[in-house]
């Protein structure tokens, strides 16, 4: 008899909750979902409520008993292929997108890989592939599909046009700064033969300063290296180590 398989499966720095019940098809756990993508639990409710009164995917996801550990649970699954419909019409609150950044971008991983990632995790194979599409009958829902393809494309148009703006308006995290400032400091105490010598006392501010003003010109980030968009993260680092003095 085939029973129900449950996986942990590696992705984003995180784990899908995969399910396969006996049928053979493929579900993804909910709520552990959109708690690795960054929501709150409020928001991770708020999800649960929107899904199950969804018409597009009310009928598409659905609770299962799973045992984890020697425990059973009653968790809300949703099956495979909807989980991209599903991820595109989460809309992350201005806000959110403020105070969590990556947020933003993990849901975007999610939008795109998840649902690859949790079939190859169960069929690795094209034969295994092909043989469940066939048992599940996926010929004949192609149009059906390609309505909610068209619905999916147009959609995740928009939120590619929503990502794109808080993209554009991000700024380094603290942790970031820490790292990026070290990164200076260690550039700067290497070029004044270090932090105690006598050159480094004298000189270190206007090193600084200038090392700071190089950067800004360099990554068009405003009136503070903080202020620097993440995408240029690593190469503020190359900057930096290849960085000398510049009389002004």
């Amino acid at each position: 008899m085939i029973k129900t398989e449950v996986k942990e499966i590696p992705f984003n720095g995180n784990t899908l909750l995969g399910v396969k019940d006996a049928s053979g098809q493929i579900w993804l756990g909910v709520r552990k979902a959109c708690r690795d993508i960054g929501l709150t639990d409020a928001q991770a409710r708020a999800e649960v409520l929107k899904m199950q009164e969804s018409l597009l995917l009310k009928d598409n996801c659905k609770k299962l008993s799973l045992k984890f550990e020697t425990q059973f649970r009653e968790t809300l699954v949703i099956a495979e292929r909807f989980v991209p419909m599903w991820l595109a019409q989460i809309n992350l609150t201005p806000s959110m997108q403020k105070k969590n950044p990556e947020a933003v971008q993990k849901l975007l991983q999610y939008q795109l890989e998840a649902s690859d990632a949790l079939h190859k995790a169960f069929y690795e194979t094209e034969v295994q592939k092909s043989t469940f599409n066939t048992r599940m009958g996926l010929e004949g829902h192609i149009e059906v599909m390609q309505v909610q393809i068209n619905n999916m494309e147009n959609i995740l148009e928009t939120q590619s046009e929503k990502l794109d703006k808080v993209v554009e308006n991000m700024t380094l995290s603290t942790r970031q700064q820490q790292k990026l400032y070290k990164a200076a400091k260690d550039r700067i105490n290497y070029l004044l033969g270090g932090a105690h010598s006598r050159e480094y006392k004298t000189n270190a501010k206007s090193y600084f300063i200038n090392l700071w003003n190089g950067l800004k010109s360099q990554f068009e980030c405003g009136s503070s290296y903080k202020d620097l968009n993440p995408i240029y993260y690593n190469e503020a680092f190359d900057f930096i180590s290849e960085w000398e003095y510049t009389e002004v």
